[in-house]
């Protein structure tokens, strides 16, 4: 008989000088995720029930991440995106995962920048690495993408993740 490990969630605000529009975009584009996402290229439709795709890098670098795809669960361009995010568990992972875990994007104007609150729903402690030094884990890959991203919006140059040493 399976049992359902109690999951956790994993929260994250940055606020980046930009508008809702460029941070949309950034979200959204295939071409602008490749440049802060340590080369992963994000392709989904902008609509609710919409296909997603996270494709790794074309160099192969990807590790153990790889390929995600799942669907866009809700859209609201500028605002609000909610899709579900696929991980390619073990076997012995999977069997105690609920279903896909899921990132919300909330977007929120101030002043001249953009609060963005990230959400990540539904994972389990195997999704999470204790080394901080480390980009493995959702609460160390996140905010290294999340601040590449700010960097890339606010300076044209996102930062060079792998280089700081996975």
């Amino acid at each position: 008989m399976l049992t359902q490990e109690k999951t956790q969630t994993f929260a994250y605000a940055t606020y980046i000088r930009t508008t809702p529009e460029k941070l949309w975009e950034a979200l959204t584009s295939g071409d602008f995720s490749e440049k802060y996402w340590m080369g992963y290229r994000i392709e989904l439709e902008q609509k609710a029930g919409g296909r997603l795709r996270i494709l790794p890098p074309k160099d192969g670098s990807g590790g153990k991440c790889g390929f995600h795809d799942g669907k866009v669960l809700a859209c609201d361009p500028g605002r609000k995106l909610v899709y579900e995010f696929v991980i390619n568990d073990s076997p012995e992972v999977a069997e105690k995962r609920n279903g896909p875990s899921r990132v919300t994007y909330e977007l929120k104007p101030m002043g001249e920048m953009v609060r963005l609150h990230l959400i990540h729903e539904n994972l389990l402690p195997e999704d999470t690495d204790k080394d901080s030094n480390s980009s493995r884990g959702i609460n160390n890959g996140w905010p290294q993408i999340l601040s590449s991203l700010k960097s890339l919006l606010e300076t044209g140059k996102a930062i060079d993740i792998k280089a700081s040493g996975q």
